[in-house]
């Protein structure tokens, strides 16, 4: 086949038949291989690069960004020792685990008043060299997907899950001070994102678990659907031709339509333990595409490579119409998982498209 990568990712974008279905095993910008896997892809492979070793049909890059304060430790009263920040200075702690994160830490917990949540340090940017390694992989002819940000996730986050749904019901200020701070910035990154040539902005945003939506519908569609909006919207005045990219894990059926309805163009994951891919496709398949995943946390580490290979033929032919899904995991790829298993997906995935290699 002589289309690159870049062209036919572009095709499925359109919703026009394209020639194979993109398979990677990132998830979407997030590197999929946690690091005991890949640890394992090294000792194995003695390669460096997963996407290169099997031939993503996607490349990543992202801004480089670090918390806009001094020590983000400081903002918390007490943590378990081995705990990260991230750039919001929110506390991540395994509790021992690897390649898994059991407990955050919200430096936002106790803010009193809406001027103390303003005064909170937002993240610095820095877009480097990004665009370098941007331009690289678009002349060997691949898209770029970048980490782009979230709203709902990261609003939590800041407060604590518990404090932010008690603002939104009794303290609707509060609440939307927080929101309005995540939002700038998420639009702020998307717009530098954009700037620096990426291709597929990224946004992570779980609003689900796998028996329905942590949040309301109604809550939603007024804290966070205008915020997703406002973000959206600022880059598509700028920047017409990226495409937006949406991780929400868990049961998320009421609110896909307003998914579509925003204008995001791929949702991922279309989780396997609680959502029906074929019925998915059938009803929004014209509109947004929809990732085609296979289960991380039951079919990849649990099943055997053969479950594997059929799984991926199964859902290759439920897309055989016209192409237009992603192949990849439905989250990251877990210490657990048997390496056979992802060599199985990998091969099935890629071998069946014919076109790289």
């Amino acid at each position: 086949m002589n289309k690159s990568p870049s062209e036919n990712f572009g095709r499925v974008t359109s919703h026009e038949r394209a020639d194979w279905i993109p398979f990677t095993l990132d998830v979407g910008a997030t590197p999929g291989f946690t690091a005991p896997v890949l640890n394992r892809f090294r000792e194995e492979t003695e390669a460096e690069h997963p996407e290169e070793y099997f031939d993503y049909d996607f490349r990543t890059a992202s801004l480089a960004t670090r918390f806009g304060g001094d020590d983000p430790a400081a903002l918390h009263a007490a943590v378990e020792p081995g705990t990260v920040f991230d750039e919001w200075g929110i506390g991540h702690w395994a509790g021992g685990a690897a390649g898994t994160y059991e407990r955050t830490f919200p430096p936002l917990a106790n803010a009193a008043g809406a001027s103390e949540i303003e005064a909170f340090p937002t993240p610095i940017i820095d877009s480097g060299s990004t665009s370098k390694t941007v331009e690289a992989h678009h002349s060997r002819g691949y898209p770029v997907f970048g980490y782009t940000g979230s709203i709902y996730e990261w609003s939590w986050w800041l407060r604590g899950m518990q404090q932010f749904m008690t603002d939104l019901l009794a303290f609707p200020e509060l609440a939307e001070t927080v929101i309005r701070k995540v939002t700038g910035y998420t639009r702020t990154l998307a717009l530098e994102s954009a700037r620096a040539g990426i291709d597929v902005l990224c946004f992570y945003d779980d609003a689900g678990m796998q028996t329905g939506l942590q949040i309301d519908p109604g809550l939603w569609r007024r804290f966070i659907k205008p915020r997703w909006r406002e973000v959206l919207d600022a880059v598509r005045s700028q920047y017409p031709n990226r495409i937006f990219f949406l991780h929400s894990c868990g049961k998320i059926d009421d609110i896909v339509p307003d998914i579509v309805e925003l204008g995001f163009h791929i949702l991922h994951p279309v989780q396997p333990e609680c959502m029906d891919f074929r019925k998915m496709r059938r009803a929004y398949g014209r509109d947004i595409v929809l990732c085609a995943t296979i289960s991380a946390q039951n079919l990849l580490p649990f099943g055997t490579p053969d479950d594997i290979r059929r799984w991926v033929r199964a859902t290759k032919q439920v897309c055989a119409e016209d192409n237009c899904a992603l192949l990849c995991p439905s989250n990251l790829i877990q210490p657990e998982t048997p390496w056979e298993n992802i060599v199985a997906f990998a091969e099935e995935a890629r071998g069946a498209s014919g076109c790289n290699g």
